[in-house]
């Protein structure tokens, strides 16, 4: 028996638990929703547009069939020796073509290798996106967590603030203060007032803010989350390497110089092209093929007619054909020349880009390297802050233990304590906010 009641309750504690757990908006819980909101969404769209361009640039390497059928009913007149004699004919056809290009050469290679950039580069678009949502979604749960901490201080000072004006309203009944003194009181109050309504509107638009980003209804339950820091102490020269290697802005303008090698490339292709091709017709029975230089593609066709018709005389049975060609321009007034020209140039652009990109990078990087530096001493110095405030605050209280100061006054040095833990929870956020920040520019 007494161990049943244990297990019960076990359970319900258990239950307890995850109810409460339940009842919070944390990091965890509103992740999910991150890869639901509206801007994920459109992120995403891009992507997979540029993933379908891919695909169908890939189809040109793939087998291509197509089928045709057709019905043919008319008369034939034929005159022999001055006689005219007439014939009805009845045709059915059916026409099969293949193609398939067995050379990824020339421009359709060009064009392959020029959609994989693509494709890459929409990948790192895509991630470097979700980097700076990601990076938005803590800044706007931290706002939201911060505004929720800072209205508990506004309703500690109100309560405060009234309480205050209360007392100095009958210290000047009794005259123990002027009016002057109780009109500072009422203004007190009434500045804390301002602040706890203005905290309470600051909160609501932090729950709204967060509700548009992520396209979805927040209940108005409390806000948790670790506040917690680790201390930060890598190397410069190390982390320089590593934005070099993997910084996606980088990546990107790399990948832009070799577009437009492609581009270059595809600008100095040959003019000329041969072309080959061929037919054979036997009976009812066509067959022909092709192949070109343009693409490099081959083409089979195969036909097959059924029916009757009027047959000439001089028609024979079996028929073939073979012809290949060359062509090449004469003159195309500069047209070939002002391509490649205007290729070189765009490349010419594309390299002195991705030399300009590499050090905004660079740039980038230092801003954000002092800006943690001086988070992190700024983190420091409110840890300081707040022992200081925690020893006045433990003396304070010895001192109202021994009836030396009043509730109210123990009441003022524990906001004192209340607003440097505030402090240093928005200094420790910030310094993860910008470690953040380090981090998406390095791409790890």
């Amino acid at each position: 028996m007494y161990k049943r009641v244990l297990g019960f309750i076990f359970l319900v504690l258990l239950l307890f638990s995850v109810s409460f757990s339940q009842e919070s908006l944390t990091l965890e819980s509103l992740l999910p929703l991150l890869q639901k909101s509206p801007l994920y969404q459109i992120y995403q769209s891009q992507y997979e547009s540029y993933l379908q361009s891919y695909y169908a640039s890939q189809a040109q390497l793939k087998p291509q069939l197509s089928a045709q059928a057709g019905y043919n009913q008319g008369e034939t007149s034929v005159t022999l020796s001055g006689v005219t004699s007439t014939s009805e004919s009845k045709i059915g056809s059916i026409t099969l073509d293949y193609s398939q290009v067995l050379l990824p050469w020339g421009d359709v290679g060009i064009s392959l290798k020029s959609s994989s950039i693509d494709l890459e580069q929409a990948k790192n678009n895509f991630r470097l996106n979700y980097q700076n949502l990601y990076y938005q979604f803590l800044q706007y749960f931290y706002d939201l967590y911060l505004a929720q901490e800072q209205l508990k201080i506004y309703e500690e000072n109100y309560n405060l603030a009234v309480k205050q004006r209360e007392v100095a309203e009958n210290q000047f009944k009794n005259g123990v203060i002027n009016e002057i003194t109780l009109l500072d009181y009422r203004q007190q109050e009434k500045l804390a007032e301002i602040n706890y309504s203005s905290g309470k509107n600051n909160l609501e638009i932090a729950y709204k803010t967060l509700e548009n980003f992520l396209g979805t209804k927040l209940e108005r339950i409390p806000v948790k989350t670790d506040i917690k820091s680790d201390l930060f102490s890598e190397k410069p020269e190390d982390l320089i390497s590593a934005l070099y290697n993997g910084n996606i802005t980088i990546k990107n303008a790399a990948l832009d110089v070799e577009k437009n090698k492609l581009s270059l490339e595809k600008a100095k292709l040959p003019s000329w092209g041969v072309s080959v091709g061929g037919s054979y017709n036997t009976g009812d029975t066509s067959v022909s093929f092709s192949f070109n230089t343009q693409d490099y593609a081959l083409g089979v066709g195969l036909g097959q007619t059924f029916g009757e018709s009027q047959k000439v005389a001089y028609s024979t049975k079996d028929v073939w054909n073979f012809k290949i060609s060359f062509s090449a321009p004469i003159l195309d007034g500069g047209t070939k020349d002002i391509s490649i020209k205007q290729a070189e140039l765009s490349l010419e652009q594309a390299a002195l880009n991705y030399e300009k990109t590499k050090k905004d990078v660079e740039l980038s990087f230092w801003k954000t390297f002092y800006s943690l530096l001086q988070a992190q001493e700024t983190l420091k110095q409110k840890e300081i802050i707040l022992e200081q405030k925690k020893a006045n605050y433990d003396a304070q209280k010895i001192r109202y233990e021994l009836g030396l100061i009043t509730d109210l006054n123990l009441k003022s040095y524990e906001i004192e304590y209340l607003q440097a833990e505030y402090d240093l929870k928005n200094a420790i956020l910030d310094f993860n906010l910008q470690k953040v920040q380090l981090d998406i520019l390095l791409n790890r």
